[in-house]
């Protein structure tokens, strides 16, 4: 029979419970294997289900931009900053397995529902020694929901403004040898303008994603999951273009698909050995149509094809006790299709990494690990990491950690051949700029080269050297705070730079390695439970990105700005380098929470903080940021959010940005945004599973 599920069961647990317990949880990313997040030597953030479910979240962005470190940028879509890092250096997995399908180097995060995580695992730092390209900044593994033991589902819908519908449904059960759990999800919104112009910021757009899975216990020693993403996507926007006869309207339509399959089998005879095989084949593909209004007359198509195929074997000991070992061989084939890439497509790539974990008492525990990469298209790269963590006593803990990462060229960069038709410059990869410039030259489109085609090399995988140094403190029961200093180096940073002339007065580019960047700084956090189940929580980022060579020059006195004022060029002062564009040296937030066991509700409000940054002008002609007019101001984001639970049924209220928080770079700032919604669950079982599946809240 259907049973009455009590969900406040578990989610109103005490603050300092709930902090408490949050160090006991099991991370798999930082090591890939199982820890406890108060035993992993490097700086882990873990969000939990009940976290994420009540801030009213429906896509990845919104959870992550409450998080210290982390910063939301909009630049061909909604990506992540992680301490300085942009996009392209961040890794995101889904269950341990990467999401493809960027765009410049950003991975859209509104792509990815939250409906079915069960927890966001954040590794900051380097993390190349165990997943090769994109981990130089730090890994975000988005870990789905596990099969229940009993019948267990759900339904849920939220309404939002702009239209923005959000409608869910999940089950699942476990059963003694096999289980399984099916996700849906529909979300679609009108979008909205931000200025009075004829594009939308957002465009109006549908998307459904579905996650089923199976799991199969073949014997007490071997398993065997199947797990399955399809996600589509249909967005339409209007436009416009100034041609020679006027101004032309357009209307653009495009359609994205995401489809992941992983098959995963796992041989476990003992607590002291693990090996488990894996295949992982993703496929992303997107094509936009643009046509001239209103006689639906074609004026530009575009479409991208990638597929992504990575075989892996994984062997874990664990021996005398104190010492685990971890050995992992795989193979990479990847291909891409696109209207502005050439052909010579498929990259291939093989790996092998290995880590040895030594936990010799509760004190004191470490790691060393290392990835070796062979490319078809650049050098091979070895990174290698050390971390150390010492418990100094009950209340005191510190971390550290130093390691290599990379980041590979991508197709972009190697294969790109593109001219903008209404601009009219060209850019070309590394692979084929040779023969991009052979074919202008043969047109007549050139007037000068600046640099030979002969003497353009293939450019070279990105490297980077970091460290970490984190202290935890419990000063009391109820209060703690955890501070930690970083510092990234990135050497052989790809750039492009002009390498001819056009006739049109336009550039050739092509791919570099030259500039050097570091980024270094300190997050603070601190929470204190109040009594009557209040919770206060603060963290704060303070950040420094600077490119090496502009830094070495501004110190040396040979950078200088033309003065608007006198029309006299001067020298640039160290203290008015801003560094690099579009970040913050301050950031933070701070969060209160109140939960209510007595009548099951609960009630959130948190305050996200960005400070000023560049955004890209440059109103003294020297190309660097270091003008107040090439800042952009500062917000804070205030988001409001309360769920009351009556046995089976969930209902939810709140408002994003309360206080309509604006800023003309920041096409995600929509403000206020009311929003509403209401979740029923069921549990149909033996009783003998309902106290479990409260506990476990694995749905």
């Amino acid at each position: 029979m259907f049973c009455c599920y009590l969900k406040a069961t578990a989610q109103l647990t005490t603050p300092d419970t709930a902090s408490r317990e949050s160090l006991e949880e099991v991370v798999v990313t930082a090591t890939r294997t199982p820890r406890t997040v108060n035993n992993v030597p490097v700086p882990v953030t873990v969000i939990g289900q009940n976290r994420i479910e009540r801030i009213g979240a429906l896509r990845l962005n919104e959870v992550l931009m409450e998080q210290v470190g982390l910063q939301i940028i909009t630049d061909h879509g909604t990506g992540i900053q992680l301490q300085g890092l942009s996009a392209d250096y961040i890794l995101i997995l889904i269950d341990g397995e990467p999401v493809i399908g960027r765009t410049a180097g950003t991975l859209d995060l509104t792509r990815l529902a939250v409906g079915n995580i069960q927890r966001i695992e954040i590794v900051k730092g380097p993390s190349s020694s165990l997943y090769g390209s994109e981990a130089m900044g730090g890994v975000i593994n988005i870990i789905t929901k596990k099969m229940p033991s009993a019948l267990t589902g759900q339904v849920r819908a939220r309404a939002r403004r702009y239209n923005t519908v959000d409608l869910t449904a999940e089950a699942g059960k476990q059963n003694n040898n096999w289980g399984w759990y099916l996700f849906a999800n529909r979300l679609s919104t009108d979008g909205y303008y931000t200025t009075d112009s004829i594009s939308k910021a957002i465009p109006a757009y549908a998307a459904l994603t579905l996650n089923p899975k199976l799991h199969f216990k073949l014997s007490r020693s071997v398993e065997l999951t199947l797990n399955t993403r399809f996600y589509i996507e249909e967005q339409k926007n209007n436009q416009g273009v100034q041609e020679t006869t006027g101004l032309h309207m357009l209307k653009e339509r495009s359609r994205n698909t995401d489809i992941n399959i992983s098959p995963v089998l796992t041989f476990k005879p003992s607590d002291q050995y693990r090996l488990q095989v894996r295949n992982y084949i993703t496929a992303y593909r997107t094509k936009t149509t643009i046509d001239y209004q209103p006689e639906n007359k074609l004026y530009d198509e575009s479409f991208f094809r990638q597929l992504f195929n990575r075989s892996e074997v994984q062997y874990d000991h664990t021996f005398s006790g104190v010492h685990t070992g971890t050995l992992g061989i795989g193979n990479i084939i990847e291909t891409v299709e696109a209207t502005r890439y050439d052909d010579g497509n498929k990259l291939s790539q093989q790996y092998i990494f290995g880590q040895h974990q030594w936990m010799p008492s509760k004190q004191f525990n470490m790691v060393a690990g290392f990835r070796y990469d062979r490319h078809n298209q650049y050098s091979d790269r070895f990174s290698p990491k050390l971390a150390l963590r010492w418990n100094i006593n009950s209340k005191v803990s510190v971390q550290a950690s130093a390691g290599g990462g990379y980041k590979a060229p991508d197709f972009r960069q190697l294969l790109l051949n593109f001219t903008n038709p209404l601009a009219g410059y060209s850019v070309f990869g590394t692979s084929v700029v040779a023969a991009g410039i052979a074919r202008l030259q043969q047109e007549g489109q050139l007037s000068s080269i600046y640099v030979e085609p002969a003497a353009i090399q293939n450019i070279k995988a990105e490297r980077s050297v970091a460290f970490n140094v984190s202290v935890r403190y419990d000063l009391f029961k109820n209060v703690n705070a955890q501070l930690n200093l970083f510092r990234n180096n990135i050497n052989d940073l790809i750039d492009t730079r002009p390498i001819a002339l056009k006739t049109n007065g336009q550039n050739v580019f092509s791919y570099f390695n030259y500039n050097k960047v570091f980024t270094q700084g300190l997050e603070f956090q601190a929470s204190y439970s109040l009594p009557f189940g209040l919770q206060l929580s603060a963290a704060y980022q303070y950040l420094d990105a600077k490119d090496v060579t502009v830094w070495d020059n501004v110190k040396a006195g040979t950078v200088y700005y033309r003065d608007q004022a006198t029309n006299v060029d001067k020298k640039v002062k160290r203290r008015n380098y801003g560094g690099l564009y579009n970040r913050s040296k301050h950031s933070g937030n701070i969060k209160l929470l109140y939960d209510n066991n007595r009548y099951d509700f609960n009630v959130s409000l948190r305050g996200i903080y960005r400070g000023k940054f560049g955004f890209g002008g440059d109103v003294n002609s020297n190309a660097i940021l270091d003008d107040p007019a090439e800042y952009a101001d500062g917000y804070t984001v205030w988001n409001l959010s309360a769920q009351k639970f009556i046995k089976k049924i969930t209902i939810e209220a709140g408002v994003n940005n309360l206080f309509r928080a604006t800023s003309t770079y920041d096409a995600g700032l929509a403000g206020r945004q009311w929003y509403v919604g209401a979740a029923f669950r069921f549990v149909k079982s033996d009783r003998r599973y309902i106290n479990q599946q409260a506990t476990n809240n694995n749905l």
